[in-house]
């Protein structure tokens, strides 16, 4: 079975805020995990869905990996059509991740990198956590791995 990663960006693959020099300068990482997961599909949770169709949110990865980013989560924001006031929780993200799986991958393993742990269920154990200012790291780099490893 497949697992999706649901990737956020500002905080995540780049500091935030973040200067034009700075875009994506953590995105390397990321892929250096994906490519030991080579069967873990990529889809964009990130608010920069809302103002980049798909084809420009591959182009921000490297070569290799662009054609593994499958979609973009459902935005609240953007009501689709599984989409019903009040059944919403206070975890959008994670409501927005879980969405999408149900829609695309049905019982598929999943991770989320995020930098807003707020957006997800306490103690969610699909999601790794960074830190806005700096985002992903090495650290998360064994962490993201070890989290791939548990699924596949």
């Amino acid at each position: 079975m497949k697992t999706v990663l649901f990737l956020d960006f500002d905080g995540v693959t780049h500091p935030e805020p973040c200067f034009d020099a700075q875009a994506f300068c953590c995105l390397h990482l990321i892929e250096a995990v994906l490519r030991e997961h080579p069967t873990v599909e990529i889809v964009i949770s990130s608010s920069w869905r809302d103002h980049h169709p798909l084809d420009e949110l591959r182009a921000f990865f490297s070569a290799d990996i662009g054609p593994r980013v499958v979609g973009v989560t459902p935005s609240i924001k953007v009501p689709d059509s599984s989409w019903l006031p009040g059944q919403v929780s206070k975890f959008e993200r994670q409501w927005e991740c879980e969405s999408w799986l149900r829609q695309h991958r049905p019982g598929a393993q999943w991770v989320a990198i995020d930098d807003r742990p707020y957006w997800f269920e306490p103690d969610c154990p699909n999601l790794l956590v960074t830190e806005r200012t700096v985002g992903f790291r090495l650290v998360h780099a064994c962490e993201l791995d070890r989290m791939f490893r548990e699924r596949s």
